[in-house]
Parts: structure tokens; sequence; C-alpha cells
């Protein structure tokens, strides 16, 4: 399946929101080292980004395989 601009639009923006909603939890997570829990925070934090970056490689997986994990598994 050849990759058309506008999937390949919707999987950017796609990132970027998911992104952008994690980066809000981010910064709860610096609250939560400020006020003291500096093992919660971090951890939170490095959790977050972890998910930030497995989403956007799924996402960019989905649409070069033209493909969906879910979809395959419930085949």
């Amino acid at each position: 399946m050849a990759i058309t601009p506008k999937d390949a639009f919707n999987a950017a923006r796609d990132i970027a929101a998911h992104a952008v909603e994690k980066a809000s939890d981010i910064v709860e997570d610096a609250g939560d080292i400020i006020r003291g829990d500096i093992s919660g925070g971090v951890s939170a934090i490095v959790q977050d980004s972890i998910e930030i970056a497995t989403h956007a490689v799924e996402r960019t997986r989905e649409v070069f395989t033209g493909s969906d994990e879910d979809a395959e598994e419930d085949a």
C-alpha cells in the first residue's frame, strides 16, 4: 500500500496531539518533583517520555506498512 499525503498528515497530527497531551502530564510530574516527590516525579516523566516515543513509532509504522497491529491481532 502506498503512503498517501493524507495518511502521513493524519499520523503526524495524531502523534503531535498525543505528545502535547503527554507534555501536560510531564508538567504535572515536574510539579510533583517541586513538591518533594523526586523519585515519583522523575519516574513518571520517564514513563510519559517513553509513551510519547512508543506512540510515535507505532503510528509511523502503521503509515509505512499500511497495517494496524490491533487489527492483525483481532483477525
